[in-house]
């Protein structure tokens, strides 16, 4: 059998895997700590605060709002879906231009959040009456890192656990090729060919000067070519102390990863950021997903992760914090 290229990239390269395949053995431990809590929702109590621990159908803006102010973009939250003009009165309202952020309240691994950049763009995204969304201030900060933050019940101070750099998708030009053709020599931008013809589908066969860049995606998002690169070697550069204040300030909130921007690392390090959401239970220690990183690796990772999941939501059971009812976890899934 012939394979595409990008198919036999996609094999070699587990970062590529579906959620699905690639969850597999976590599956198996799943059910091992289900066990040993006697609960298959054990991991609903690790945030009281977030709805179903931040599992899923959590309110990302519910949890913004608790973050101290100097640490995010100016956002407004629409409850229903607005009108073009609601948008432009609400950026108005905040001091914003043209480029801001849309994304909806609830939702995992970046669907739905887009960088709008024009009226036809804003047009574009409300067309589907999209409810519960949020505008958000577009941070054009150069680095964009995910940071895990744990903190055990029992204890004051929490720990960072993983940090990633989410470097962005990029094609360089030739003087000849078109974007078209340099989007399918390139080796991952052509494993993301439909999101980029249709996002870029206006300047397809425009040529691209000689040794230019041409940035394909400033959103973080592994589904839209960013590449996720192994930052821990800045957790011991980082003050925890930070992030314990900000969290301290955030209801009921013990596990999570913190998505945000800096200019650099050293503006970092100095804990002069931006954070644009707040994952719950459902994150992920995405350092995991460097191109670089072994399988065997990763795993190690996720175990431990998923450990740490047991050991707070087994804290805070014993705190009087009760697990969302699987049968209710359950059904609001399949409702989903």
């Amino acid at each position: 059998m012939n394979l595409k290229p990008d198919f036999k990239y996609r094999i070699f390269k587990w970062e590529f895997w579906p959620y699905y395949i690639f969850y597999i053995p976590v599956y198996f431990l799943y059910f091992v700590l289900s066990l040993m809590s006697r609960s298959l929702s054990f991991m609903t109590s690790v945030n009281p605060g977030m709805k179903y621990g931040g599992f899923f159908d959590y309110s990302k803006y519910d949890v913004l709002k608790q973050i101290p102010s100097q640490y995010i973009p100016k956002t407004k939250f629409f409850l229903k879906s607005p009108s073009n003009d609601d948008v432009k009165k609400s950026m108005k309202e905040l001091g914003l231009s043209y480029p801001v952020i849309l994304k909806p309240n609830e939702g995992e691994r970046g669907s739905g959040v887009e960088k709008i950049s024009n009226d036809t763009d804003l047009n574009d995204y409300l067309k589907t009456k999209p409810e519960e969304i949020i505008l958000q201030e577009f941070i054009a900060t150069n680095d964009e890192y995910g940071i895990m933050y744990v903190r055990y019940p029992d204890q004051s101070k929490g720990k960072i656990t993983s940090i990633v750099f989410k470097g962005e998708l990029y094609v360089v030009g030739d003087g000849k090729s078109d974007l078209l053709s340099l989007f399918n020599n390139h080796h991952r931008a052509s494993l993301y060919l439909d999101f980029l013809t249709d996002k870029y589908q206006d300047v397809l066969h425009h040529v691209i000067a000689d040794g230019e860049v041409f940035m394909l995606s400033k959103m973080g998002n592994h589904c839209r070519g960013a590449i996720f690169n192994d930052a821990n070697y800045l957790i011991s550069k980082l003050d925890t102390k930070v992030f314990d204040e900000i969290s301290a300030h955030i209801d009921g909130f013990y596990f999570g990863r913190y998505d945000l921007k800096a200019e650099d690392e050293e503006a970092l390090i100095k804990g002069e950021f931006k954070v644009m959401e707040l994952n719950g239970v459902n994150s992920e220690p995405a350092h995991i997903y460097d191109p670089e990183n072994s399988l065997i690796a990763a795993y190690k990772d996720l175990f431990a992760h998923w450990w740490r999941i047991y050991k707070i939501g087994k804290q805070n059971r014993k705190q009087g914090h009760s697990d969302t009812p699987f049968p209710v976890l359950l059904q609001s899934l399949m409702n989903r």
